[in-house]
């Protein structure tokens, strides 16, 4: 088939992990968007609530998918996310192995994050079982457009978050993040079965009541996260809903229309790929509610959720639209919207600030204590 017949998804397929050209490529894009937007920060052409750090970092972060094969993206990405881990103290197994457990079931994979008290000596985590010494237990998916990321990669995130939750409201919060496969080699509905997988066990297996057991996901996760907790709502009743969802920048519809921008790590041709890999262009599997769940006939009936938005994302126009359905279908939605800030802002420290992510961390920890507030055990 000639090149120019492939979708953009197959295209990357074709290419070799090492091309120095398309890293060329990359790194010419890199630097030339990085002068663009200085020019448009001295003519104030900026988003005002955008610092030039901030700014310049989205600017560079925004082209990696355009240029490389999936291998080479992967192995970008994967670097990107040692370094993160690098810089938090997490860069080997033996740190990160003192805050997160292997763990498995039957259809899935995974991590166990058990609470730490942040004031008191660290424990031997293994000897935490799943679903224990915790109020509250988020069942966590992670982003990276289907294709890239791991269980673990904001390992770093939830630490804070648990400290903000103990220090500001009180609250133990325990994490089981889903090690799910990824796409193409696994499209839909892999990951959303692994999560609903990891979902059945924790509440048939480990007895953690379904009103204790928060959804989180961030970008491609919250497109999992919401495929889960819709097909739960259709096919598991007898599990019983989730208490709630927190969603950050969640991918809610497919088949939209995307502007790109200089401001937002997103782009469209991106989405192109992202969609691709996870629902393989199947016509059914695009428009169906678990891969898009703005195209559900009514969110009625699912739980509480807390959404965050990047203020200049190009997705955001998809989840508000996506929020003003819930509303109408009854559900209780709260929103946080990070003005001048993209994508997924802040889970990443370079394109956020400390106050961004202090902030968030507290909308959630509030979000869980009010969860908590009102469950009542069976």
């Amino acid at each position: 088939m000639p090149k120019s017949n492939l979708t953009p998804l197959q295209q990357r397929l074709t290419q070799e992990t090492w091309d120095p050209l398309a890293y060329s490529k990359l790194a010419f894009t890199m630097a030339a968007r990085a002068a663009k937007y200085t020019g448009h920060y001295l003519a104030r052409k900026t988003p005002k609530a955008q610092t030039f750090r901030i700014g310049v970092n989205v600017a560079m972060l925004y082209p990696a998918v355009e240029y490389l094969s999936l291998r080479q993206y992967r192995a970008f990405m994967s670097t990107a996310l040692r370094l993160v881990d690098w810089r938090a103290g997490l860069g080997s197994e033996a740190k990160r192995a003192q805050w997160a457990v292997p763990t498995r079931g039957e259809g899935w994979q995974g991590y166990w994050i058990p609470f730490q008290d942040h004031k008191k000596t660290p424990t031997t985590i293994s000897d935490i079982p799943v679903g224990t010494g915790c109020d509250i237990v988020v069942l966590a998916s992670h982003g990276g457009g289907f294709m890239t990321g791991h269980a673990l990669m904001f390992l770093n995130y939830f630490r804070r978050w648990m400290k903000s939750a103990q220090e500001h409201q009180n609250i133990r919060i325990g994490i089981v993040s889903v090690e799910y496969g990824l796409s193409p080699e696994n499209p839909f509905p892999v990951a959303m079965n692994e999560m609903t997988a990891a979902y059945k066990d924790l509440v048939k297996i480990h007895g953690v009541e379904s009103g204790r057991i928060v959804l989180f996901g961030d970008s491609a996760g919250g497109n999992i996260a919401l495929g889960t907790t819709l097909s739960l709502r259709d096919g598991y009743s007898e599990l019983g809903s989730p208490a709630g969802h927190i969603l950050v920048c969640p991918w809610v519809r497919n088949l939209e229309p995307l502007q790109n921008s200089l401001f937002d790590v997103v782009s469209e041709i991106g989405c192109q790929i992202y969609a691709e890999a996870y629902t393989q262009n199947n016509p059914e599997t695009i428009m169906c509610a678990y891969t898009s769940p703005f195209s559900a006939p009514t969110l009625a009936g699912l739980s509480p959720m807390l959404i965050f938005i990047g203020g200049v994302e190009i997705l955001r126009p998809s989840i508000e639209q996506f929020v003003e359905k819930a509303q109408k279908d009854g559900v209780e939605v709260k929103t946080v919207v990070g003005e001048g800030r993209a994508h997924n802002y802040f889970l990443l420290d370079d394109i956020s600030t400390k106050k961004d992510r202090q902030e968030a961390y507290f909308a959630m920890s509030e979000f869980v204590s009010d969860i908590h507030r009102y469950f009542k055990p069976t």
